[in-house]
């Protein structure tokens, strides 16, 4: 979301018009679920994706054609992917395009929903169904993370953003290198950690939310993993393993991976069942980290990796 506000933006700032298209009701078999976005100008697709294939082509070129012609009105759009109409899947969907002006007000509406993207609280992103502008509300009475409401006489589609947390990278190493701009394309925000200076290099991982040098004996002073944070460690041994292991182990993360051989688990392993840590508390840990899915190189580690994540990001957003 914080990706395609920034696109929006810059669309605002170039003094662009633009539709932001969502995918907010499907049935059946459909490329994607509710809750896909994407943005259109009048060149054509901008950002984002809401199922791809014929169904979004013809949505990008509705929306193009409106933006060419001048209309400056929202709509709503129902498409047929049944064998009848020519498409595969044979489900159906609804995409509700949102108008959003060139300049100061559509600038605004970036700039507040980027600024909610960046802190620490969950927030909602509305739609309007019917006449009304998109809104950003802290609260709401749903069941789940996104759904229809009424709400001061309007209806809207609503979906909630923040829920989810950071990934925390534990180790700024060669599969760090591939998985932190990896996750960052998925949505992820990351923070990546390391005791070496060198390693620890903003530069090198432009897309994380922070990088920064820390002791690994020492954690609880340099971070603050909640229970909606991911931790994924993979330190240069088993020692440094350990340290992070005993830190992660006293928070309330929803997800600690561990990446490394079964000979450098089993070490971290023995060590912190000598110190008194219990079976039960190392059952939070997933090792071997990721899918097995025969990955070898550190961007196919990666790409294990990141899809574990997901999986645990689905499951919590259900």
């Amino acid at each position: 979301m914080k990706n395609l506000f920034q696109a929006i933006k810059k669309a605002a700032v170039e003094n662009k018009a633009c539709y932001l298209a969502a995918l907010i009701e499907s049935e059946g078999s459909t490329p994607r679920s509710g809750g896909a976005y994407m943005l259109v100008d009048a060149g054509g697709l901008v950002y984002g994706t809401i199922g791809g294939g014929a169904m979004e082509y013809a949505a990008v070129k509705q929306a193009q054609q409106r933006l060419q012609s001048g209309q400056a009105e929202s709509f709503e759009q129902a498409y047929d992917l049944s064998p009848a109409a020519g498409m595969a899947c044979g489900g159906s969907c609804r995409v509700k395009f949102c108008y959003l002006a060139a300049g100061e007000s559509t600038l605004r509406l970036a700039d507040t929903v980027l600024r909610a993207a960046s802190g620490d609280r969950p927030w909602w992103l509305l739609l309007p169904l019917g006449k009304g502008s998109l809104r950003i509300i802290n609260a709401l009475p749903l069941d789940g993370r996104r759904g229809k409401i009424t709400l001061d006489g309007g209806d809207y589609y609503a979906e909630q953003y923040g829920y989810d947390g950071l990934v925390y990278v534990f180790g700024a190493g060669h599969v760090a290198r591939e998985l932190v701009p990896l996750l960052g394309r998925l949505g992820f925000g990351c923070v990546v950690l390391d005791d070496r200076a060198e390693f620890a290099d903003p530069e090198v991982f432009p897309m994380a939310e922070r990088v920064q040098k820390v002791s690994f004996d020492a954690l609880a002073q340099a971070c603050d993993v909640q229970a909606r944070d991911y931790a994924v460690v993979m330190t240069r041994g088993h020692v440094y393993d350990a340290q992070c292991e005993r830190y992660l182990l006293n928070t309330p993360a929803c997800y600690i991976g561990i990446m490394g051989s079964k000979n450098k688990a089993r070490l971290a392993r023995e060590a912190l069942l000598a110190e008194g840590y219990t079976e039960a508390q190392l059952a939070r840990i997933v090792t071997p980290i990721g899918l097995d899915i025969g990955s070898e190189t550190p961007a196919e580690i990666a790409v294990s990796i990141a899809a574990q994540l997901i999986q645990v990001r689905a499951a919590k957003g259900k």
